[in-house]
């Protein structure tokens, strides 16, 4: 007889003996308590890269009690013992994800913070441009298409996997980045001019009506709505558990992120229609007077004015100690991040430039309604090159894994266009039929292109 037959053989036979004790015990039909098993659950958590699906292996796991935790293998797959209905994973190089236990297993996708595109231009020093990020120009398919049926101004945001924009008929929209399967959405009262900003989940969004909101990522769900009783085409700077961002009343507000509540306010002497960013420990916004404020984020209290513009639509990009921001006067300027003084100024010969830089590798990309792209030296304002987009240029540019991606301001009878050229040296290496304003934003591995009321992703 085999050993496994016999293991079998010998547990039935216990369980018959307790079986009969127990009858022979009880004089009745109940059976004598007998040796408890201790069934111990075993859950199985996977690990994945939320950009790539990779598994990442060493990643710790553990359950809502600290005691139960474990490592992934190569695989990133550990399994925890114990009962665990939420986990928590977390790696080197990644932000921390929380997912609820569904049948025995879990899955968690983890994200590199130096991946995201969380707030217009990136980050709050709004450079448009991710370092980390490696994506070529765009092949001849995208991974997905989304079609928003109006207008789409500003880029979106990303987070985790979350893509969020919105669209000059009101609405805004929360994607899946990897697939462009619709999240959820919301329409607003007015036009939504900006792009929205996405930090651990919240989703803020400032629209025409005058009013910010905030919305949980996960399912749209809004938690606080202010009113400000004037346009907003500021796109919100979230820094500190602060949101910043002006309106058309020419007042800069700083309200606090969790609630929705004011913390300060401050007037300026010219709409407000760019949006602030982070220069210094500074929070710095342009307005229609033509002046450049620098504020203190905690009080509101000006650090220095810059009063040598006209107009200042676009807003400020900071890096190495400097500013750059454009002048619908005709004129891109340098100033000091310290001290307001400026640096440089590069004249575009009276042509608007509403449009807000891209700053990477000692240099500020933007274009103008010269049609003129143009990289310009961060240090000097030299003209490093030109490239004619052959028509307007309104949106800001964005740098790309060493490609500055700029659009031409669509006129009836114009083709539409989108445009990638090298930053080293100006060379053409894609140039695509669609596009108006803001053309790309990257985030984890993928480029994402904004047509007229489209978003095409591409997959490195």
């Amino acid at each position: 007889m085999k050993r496994k037959t016999r293991r079998a053989l010998a547990g039935s036979l216990v369980l018959v003996g307790a079986a009969a004790a127990g009858c022979s015990s009880t004089g009745g039909g109940e059976l004598a308590p007998g040796p408890q098993v201790n069934l111990v659950p075993r859950v199985l958590v996977t690990v994945n890269d939320g950009d790539t699906g990779a598994p990442v292996r060493g990643a710790t796991v553990r359950g809502a009690h600290r005691s139960v935790n474990a490592r992934t293998d190569r695989d990133g797959e550990v399994r925890l013992v114990g009962p665990v209905s939420t986990v928590v994973g977390s790696a080197p190089g990644y932000a921390r994800s929380t997912t609820e236990v569904r049948r025995g297993s879990a899955g968690i996708e983890l994200h590199a913070p130096r991946l995201q595109s969380r707030q217009y231009g990136g980050g709050p020093a709004r450079r448009r441009h991710v370092p980390a990020v490696r994506v070529g120009p765009p092949g001849a398919r995208p991974a997905w298409t989304f079609d928003a049926r109006t207008l789409v101004e500003f880029p979106p945001v990303v987070e985790n996997g979350l893509l969020a924009f919105g669209t000059n008929g009101g609405r805004v929209f929360a994607l899946d980045a990897k697939t462009g399967t619709r999240r959820w959405d919301d329409r607003l009262g007015g036009a939504i001019a900006s792009s929205p900003s996405i930090i651990d989940g919240i989703v803020y969004v400032t629209a025409m009506d005058g009013t910010i909101s905030a919305y949980r990522g996960d399912d749209g769900a809004r938690l606080w709505r202010l009113r400000t009783g004037s346009p907003i085409e500021s796109s919100p700077l979230v820094v500190g558990g602060l949101v910043y961002f002006g309106n058309w009343a020419g007042v800069v507000y700083a309200v606090q992120a969790a609630t929705g509540r004011v913390r300060w306010t401050y007037r300026a002497p010219g709409q407000i229609k760019g949006s602030a960013a982070l220069a210094d420990r500074k929070v710095v916004i342009g307005d229609y007077s033509g002046r450049v404020h620098a504020l203190d984020p905690r009080t509101g209290d000006k650090r220095w004015t810059f009063a040598g513009g006209t107009r200042f639509y676009g807003g400020p990009a900071a890096a190495g100690g400097r500013i750059v921001i454009g002048d619908v006067g005709g004129a891109v300027y340098g100033l000091s991040a310290r001290t307001g003084r400026q640096l440089w100024r590069h004249s575009t010969g009276g042509a608007y430039v509403y449009a807000s830089p891209a700053l990477a590798r000692g240099a500020a990309y933007i274009g103008s309604y010269n049609g003129n792209f143009q990289a310009l030296d961060l240090r000097t304002g030299r003209v490093r090159w030109t490239f004619d987009m052959g028509g307007r240029i309104s949106g800001s540019a964005t740098v790309v894994d060493g490609v500055a991606y700029a659009a031409r301001l669509y006129r009836q009878g114009e083709p539409r266009r989108t445009v990638g050229v090298r930053i080293r040296d100006g060379r053409l290496v894609h140039d695509s039929r669609d596009g108006r304003y803001s053309p790309a934003v990257a985030a984890g591995n993928r480029l994402y292109l904004v047509g007229t009321r489209k978003v095409y992703a591409y997959t490195a």
